[in-house]
């Protein structure tokens, strides 16, 4: 079986997945695919290709990616008193249907979201990955890549990054 990315369209099947989170279902079945039209964010879903156990075009996972500007963040010192709001990558979403979990799918998605940061910050620049992780106990699976903490003196802040160098480690990483 082949895994297959790409962005959503109206071809694909949704209305099936569940992740677990109602939230991030309700995203994908009502929202993703209208705000990607709309460029608002991008959302790409993974789907098993030749597969003929299962339609071509149901969502076995996704990730949404938008744009985003964040104040300086304090770990890293190349952006110390930068006075304006800094271009980045925000990773808004990422769910893997309760089917395809324990498949390292959500390791696949992450890993073409780092690599599309790296494309975008080639284009139009971004200082890195930012994402929110939903609980803490999700933190260890960003860790694993290198991210860290946007801001390591709020210990309330889930919310973590991955510095533009180090997503063009992980993406050479891969050649």
């Amino acid at each position: 079986m082949l895994l297959k990315i790409s962005e959503i369209s109206k071809q694909h099947e949704r209305k099936s997945f569940d992740c677990g989170v109602e939230e991030l279902n309700q995203f994908l079945r009502q929202q993703a695919r209208q705000k990607t039209s709309k460029h608002v964010s991008k959302t790409y879903v993974a789907c098993w290709d030749n597969n003929p156990l299962e339609n071509s075009n149901r969502v076995a996972a996704y990730y949404t990616l938008t744009g985003y500007a964040v104040s300086p963040p304090p770990a890293h010192k190349d952006y110390i008193n930068y006075p304006h709001p800094l271009p980045a990558v925000k990773l808004a979403r990422l769910a893997v249907d309760h089917s395809n979990q324990g498949l390292r799918l959500g390791e696949k998605l992450l890993i073409d979201a780092i690599r599309r940061t790296v494309l975008a910050a080639e284009q139009i620049s971004a200082i890195g990955l930012f994402v929110d992780p939903m609980t803490p106990d999700i933190v260890p699976f960003y860790e694993q890549y290198g991210f860290i903490p946007a801001d390591p003196t709020d210990d309330d802040r889930l919310e973590m990054w991955l510095p533009i160098g180090t997503c063009y480690e992980v993406v050479s990483h891969l050649i």
